[in-house]
This record gives structure tokens, C-alpha cells and sequence, in this order.
């Protein structure tokens, strides 16, 4: 076996190591049309975004790709931490694909100065699923850091339910207006979502990990926002006013994938701490569901991740009406 980083402007190359993500995503999500080529693409494109993806892939001795691996190194805060999401096709598993590539990986991680290794693993609940990821985890040393679960929610919501929703006291908490926008965060709050995106760094359950509080600027948001449209995805936001200070105190984001719409993803969401006990995440997911069904309506389902000790988020995303799907387990392996 030959494990190699690949040029992603190799077309052949890439095309190679995406036939086995789309092979491992169906396998775990059989309905879903999972990762689109031109998110990872993107992803593995750029250059000066906040993260660095690296792509490996493990040839067998008939050229043929095995496994495959993304390296995920962060470029402006954390960088003691490498991420990977490595996948091996069923047929080559058991055959040290695997192992080899993991091996490699570690390697480039600690060549970067990387001193911890993470990665998550996500367990469908439908009967029948045997996950490979744990016991391969455990066997390379990785401890469990953090439990997570994957709840979704199918669209369009009913008529009457979405009412109730929208209806309810909590969508318009006393002192707070609604705004909702897509893909470019409006000039005259930039502040703000500098300031939201801090907090999202210090304010949120990390279970075990160590990570670094993170330095927002218009730059990195107008970065970001040109990375999104590069992997061809669409974001619709719905943000909280603090109407007595005029800032914006509260946010939701959905992901869109404008090549495959029906499976759209949230991104983040954020009460700021001095701000909570109002009502304000179920204001701001009810108006953005409701802004997506209307401006996406191709999208059948929404998925969110909550860590299993958020209980506030995990409460209203099941009030709203998420169910269970999968639990996640990021695993941690401390390097050198």
C-alpha cells in the first residue's frame, strides 16, 4: 500500500479520493446525498482560510484507492489541535488501510507542531448499523472526549404545527427584534458577529478538548463568506436585537447545499450567556426555519448537533420538533 497527500488540482486524483467519501457516505446514510465534490474541493482549495485540509489517500497495489483520510489543521487559533476524518472502503477493511494512513497522518500532524489528534465518529440509531469507528479508535490510543448527538427535523413542517411554533410567546421575547438574511451578515452589525463568534469559542460546552479562545475581524467573517460560496452552499441567518443597547445578542445559521438542497445543515447557534432565560434560541430557530422553508423549499430535512450536555439546545430543538438520528463521539489522542 502507497499512502500519498494528493493535489487537489488533479482532478483524477480528487475525483478518486471523493468516490470513496460519497461510497462511505451513502453507507452510512443510504438516503442522503451526503458531501458534494465542490464543498470538499473547496475545502481542500484553499489557502488562506481558518483551516488547512490536507488529502491522503491509500493506493493498493493495482492503483486502485482503498482509504482515504482529510487532515484538518487550523491555522489561526488552535494550533496545537489536527482533526481527520478517515474512511476505508468495506472491502479493504481489516487489511491495515486503515492503520497506514492513520500512521501517516500522525506523522504530518507532528511534523506541524500538532500535539493532539481528534476525530468524530457518528453512530446512526437505525437497527442493523455495526460502526467500525470505536474499536479502531480505542485501538490507536484515542480516549473519548466529548458525546454528541445528531438530531433532524423533516421539512416542510405541517401547516398547523408551524403556526403553534411561530405563534407561540416565546417567538417574540419582550425587548428583542428579528432579523433574518442570507449568506452576507449585514455591514452595520459586523461588530457584532465578531463579537458573536468570539463567544461561540467561550460559551459553548467543548467537553474535554482545550481549545483557544478565537480573534474575530470583518476579514475572517468576509472570508468565510467567500468559502461558503465556493463549496456552492447558501446561508440563511436569523440574529436576536437587543433593542435597549442595539446590538445583536443572539444567532442561528442553516447551511444550504445548492447542489443537493434536500439535506441542509445547521451551523452555528448562540444565546450570549448575560442574554439567556428569554426565550431567545426558540425565537431565532423558529424564524429561520420558517425563513427557510420559504426561500429553500426543495429542502426535506435539517440536521443539528447538540453536545450531550447542552440540555437548554437539545430542549428547544426538540420542542420545535428534532428527533434523534445519530450520537457522535469525538475521539482525542494526545500526540509525541
Amino acid at each position: 500500500m502507497d499512502v500519498v497527500v494528493i493535489d487537489p488540482h488533479d482532478a483524477a486524483a480528487f475525483d478518486a479520493w471523493f468516490d470513496v467519501l460519497h461510497v462511505t457516505d451513502l453507507e452510512r446514510w443510504p438516503d442522503k446525498p451526503g458531501w458534494q465534490r465542490a464543498e470538499r474541493l473547496a475545502w481542500a482549495l484553499s489557502t488562506d482560510g481558518a483551516e488547512e485540509h490536507r488529502c491522503l489517500a491509500v493506493y493498493g497495489p493495482d492503483g486502485a484507492v482503498l482509504g482515504i483520510a482529510d487532515l484538518e489543521m487550523f491555522r489561526l487559533e488552535n494550533t496545537h489541535v489536527a482533526r481527520v476524518d478517515v474512511r476505508v472502503l468495506p472491502e479493504a477493511r481489516r487489511r491495515g488501510v486503515g492503520r497506514a494512513i492513520m500512521a501517516e497522518v500522525e506523522g504530518l500532524a507532528l511534523g506541524a507542531g500538532r500535539t493532539e489528534l481528534g476525530g468524530m465518529d457518528e453512530v446512526p440509531v437505525r437497527a442493523g448499523f455495526v460502526d467500525p469507528g470505536a474499536p479502531f479508535a480505542e485501538s490507536l490510543g484515542f480516549a473519548s472526549a466529548q458525546h454528541l448527538v445528531r438530531r433532524s427535523i423533516n421539512l416542510p413542517v405541517p401547516a398547523a404545527l408551524m403556526q403553534a411554533l411561530a405563534f407561540s410567546p416565546k417567538a417574540a421575547p419582550a425587548g428583542y427584534s428579528l432579523i433574518t438574511f442570507r449568506d452576507r451578515w449585514p455591514d452595520e452589525f459586523i461588530t457584532d458577529r465578531c463579537e458573536l463568534g468570539r463567544r461561540m469559542s467561550t460559551d459553548i460546552p467543548m467537553g474535554e478538548q482545550d481549545l483557544d479562545e478565537e480573534v474575530w475581524d470583518e476579514q475572517r467573517v468576509r472570508r468565510m463568506e467567500a468559502e461558503i460560496a465556493a463549496q456552492n452552499r447558501s446561508k440563511l441567518t436569523t440574529a436576536a436585537h437587543h433593542d435597549a443597547t442595539r446590538t445583536l445578542v443572539a444567532f442561528t445559521e442553516v447551511a444550504i447545499p445548492l447542489g443537493a438542497p434536500s439535506s441542509s445543515w445547521q451551523h452555528d447557534t448562540l444565546v450570549m450567556r448575560e442574554h439567556r432565560g428569554h426565550g431567545l434560541g426558540y425565537a431565532v430557530k423558529v424564524a429561520n426555519l420558517a425563513a427557510v422553508m420559504e426561500t429553500y423549499p426543495d429542502v426535506r430535512t435539517i440536521s443539528t448537533w447538540n453536545a450531550a450536555e447542552n440540555e437548554h439546545m437539545i430542549a428547544v430543538n426538540e420542542e420545535i420538533g428534532f428527533e434523534v438520528v445519530a450520537h457522535s463521539t469525538y475521539w482525542l489522542k494526545k500526540l509525541g
